[in-house]
């Protein structure tokens, strides 16, 4: 239990409203009382909770660490308070930025735990009906609400959850009557909206069809065969139509029926499992008894060789889901607890279909058809793994990733096939600052996809602290871009993000190909000097990755080393030391090409620490450079090639200048010697 509140600060929080109660000893939760008067020996209404979200659900946000929410609810689930407490991330440390996050909890108070919600752009407006609130979200702060929001709402699940448990067992928490709210209203929250579609591509619901050739061949050799008329003609055509679904699972139960066929089905099922069968085509609503016989429970179930007793309820609602077929028979089908059925492992479920023949009444012919269903084991772990909170993100940016992934293949493209992307000094200048121009508009500014020391410092905390790193999943722009960066690691080194994906470099060169233009040129360091200042990110790197460990409260101050929060995450409109200081760097790099990226930057100094791990040299490179040739030494902006001709890739930026200079006659000096090198004729004997 991690309380950090006290009970005055409760109730200054919740402005004497309420009278706080002690805190819970078991569930961590502060009972809330009426202030109205009440009779002598009577005790006072129990109207709430408040609890700290940390207590229950601690999910972290941006910055690796848990947000702290103190939330109150009343005793049917509605948010009475929704207050920020305590939060570790890097973009929102200023009053401004506190006051960004304040605002949007603030969003919670008069909606219910029983609410779908949606996080919208930054400008939307806050709005809820009965079932669904739409909130605002934060400039620059996608995975900080998304955090927000999944410890709001799942904390006060939690709460209630615990409740009703106790209230189960005849211990209320604090005292009072139970939160009005039913298993069937808990469970919806933790559930994924899906649609008909998604049901089906996940195996959640199982279609199976019968076609009128199907029943009449499995008929042959009984007297009730050729009752169907329409099957000799028609072989083909569906007859019967299938979709099974083992319901008793929320996520499909809850999607499939609605949250009134949700709740008839908790009600029937308690503790036992159930089965959906939803039934359409010619022959479902058949009353002719030579087709079909009407049976109540047409239906055979086994697992393990066992068969399994069955009962029907009555349900005569549609599905909840558009697509669902119209005009079908649903089959509610509850397992009998004195013979369970294992959910996680296979089972046979057969239809058996009945004819009457002849004259006399009791003639009945039957034949059974296999309902395949196969939502157990792999696939259902995979299920499962797709309603993670991360997942909808991914989906919601899947014209994002397509275009990043497009960007990608074309850098790669372009660095394997250096030579053609190099050919001459126009073709690479052009590719060069197109790509800048995607790096910084789109990857940067659009898609927020800005990679920083603060994605490491926060991994490393999460590792040392026993947690896992699903927090960066949030951010499908992060996780690419550093998956395709540790991939690149291995084959060209540090230069792949530093010199084409890093939005903040983008910038800088960008600023400096403009005041080339105008007449400013960078000013080029002596090698004695460059040498010692590139020592000066490793530095910085140790001060703020020995941060975590060392001062763990400095670390949020010690990543602000990095400009890139406030000229690309916030589009420079920050508190003003934040913006001096980027628009400083910046200033740094018309005067000396990029320096910030060259001497200070802690996030390139991680990527060169790891330069080792690089298995190929790729740079082409001949005898002659270093001695006689300096040509491409003198031309490197980034002043990472030796005397000796060598290319540090440590330092190296990629930028494919060496390369052009490499094959250019014009400016390569092995090239020149070997162009003016006389042709001596070979004589014949």
């Amino acid at each position: 239990m991690a309380v950090t509140l006290k009970k005055t600060d409760v109730d200054n929080y919740l402005s004497n409203q309420y009278q706080v109660g002690e805190i819970n000893p078991s569930v961590p939760v502060w009972p809330l009382f009426s202030r109205d008067p009440v009779a002598e020996n009577e005790k006072p209404k129990l109207v709430g909770y408040a609890f700290e979200s940390i207590d229950f659900e601690p999910v972290r946000g941006y910055g690796g660490k848990p947000i702290n929410i103190l939330v109150a609810i009343d005793t049917d689930g509605k948010f009475l308070l929704s207050r920020l407490i305590d939060h570790r991330e890097p973009l929102f440390r200023s009053e401004a930025g506190i006051a960004k996050l304040t605002d949007f909890a603030n969003q919670y108070v008069g909606i219910t735990v029983r609410h779908e919600t949606h996080i919208l752009d930054f400008r939307a407006r806050t709005s809820f009906d009965e079932k669904r609130a739409t909130f605002h979200g934060v400039q620059a702060g996608t995975v900080t609400v998304k955090a927000m929001d999944r410890t709001i709402m799942q904390s006060a699940a939690s709460v209630a959850r615990a409740h009703l448990e106790a209230a189960s067992k005849g211990s209320i928490l604090g005292e009072g009557n139970a939160v009005s709210l039913t298993r069937g209203d808990l469970l919806k929250q933790a559930i994924r909206p899906l649609s008909w579609d998604q049901l089906l591509s996940r195996r959640m619901v199982e279609p199976m069809t019968l076609t009128r050739g199907q029943i009449e061949k499995a008929f042959a050799g009984t007297r009730a065969a050729g009752a169907d008329k329409t099957a000799a003609s028609k072989p083909d055509e569906v007859a019967l139509q299938f979709h099974v679904a083992l319901a008793s699972l929320p996520s499909i139960g809850r999607n499939l029926m609605g949250e009134d066929g949700w709740r008839l089905l908790v009600a029937n099922m308690r503790d036992s499992q159930a089965i959906v069968v939803v039934e359409s085509g010619p022959l479902h609503n058949m009353m002719y008894e030579s087709q079909r016989i009407d049976d109540s429970l047409p239906f055979i179930l086994k697992q393990d060789g066992k068969e399994i007793n069955l009962r029907s309820i009555a349900y005569d609602k549609s599905m909840a889901k558009p697509g669902y077929p119209s005009g079908a028979r649903a089959h509610v089908l509850i397992v009998d607890s004195a013979t369970p059925l294992k959910p996680d492992q296979a089972f046979e479920l057969r239809f058996r279909l009945g004819r009457r023949f002849g004259t006399f009444p009791n003639q009945v012919a039957y034949t059974e058809f296999e309902l395949p269903y196969v939502f157990h084991g792999w696939r259902a772990s995979l299920s499962r793994a797709l309603e993670a909170p991360w997942v909808e993100a991914w989906e919601r940016r899947a014209v994002d990733i397509a275009i990043l992934l497009s960007g990608l293949v074309v850098l790669s493209i372009a660095l394997i096939r250096q030579r053609t992307t190099a050919a001459s000094n126009r073709r690479l200048r052009g590719f060069r600052v197109g790509y800048l121009l995607f790096t910084l508009g789109f990857i940067g500014w659009y898609a927020q996809g800005q990679l920083s020391i603060v994605n490491i410092t926060a991994s490393l905390d999460a590792l040392t602290t026993g947690n896992d790193l699903s927090f960066l999943l949030v951010d499908p722009m992060t996780v690419i871009l550093w998956i395709f960066v540790g991939f690149t690691l291995l084959v060209w080194g540090r230069g792949t993000f530093c010199g084409w994906l890093c939005p903040f470099g983008a910038l800088q060169e960008l600023i400096s190909l403009v005041t080339r233009r105008l007449g400013i040129k960078p000013r080029r360091l002596r090698v004695s000097v460059d040498r010692r200042l590139k020592w000066i990110k490793y530095v910085v790197l140790v001060a703020v990755i020995g941060s975590i460990w060392v001062a763990p409260n400095s670390t949020e101050l010690a990543v602000e080393v990095e400009p890139f929060k406030t000229a690309i995450s916030l589009y420079f409109v920050r508190d003003w030391p934040y913006l001096v200081w980027a628009i400083a760097l910046l200033s740094l790099s018309v005067l000396v090409y990029r320096g910030y990226c060259r001497y200070i930057c802690p996030l390139g100094a991680a990527l060169a620490v790891l330069n080792p791990l690089r298995r190929w040299g790729w740079i082409a490179r001949r005898e002659a450079c270093g001695t006689p040739c300096q040509t491409c030494r003198h031309r490197c902006d980034y002043q990472s090639i030796s005397p000796a001709g060598q290319v540090s890739y440590s330092e190296c930026f990629q930028c494919l200048d060496c390369v052009a200079i490499y094959q250019d006659d014009k400016r390569c000096l092995p090239l020149i010697q070997e162009k003016r090198r006389p042709v001596i004729p070979i004589l014949a004997q």
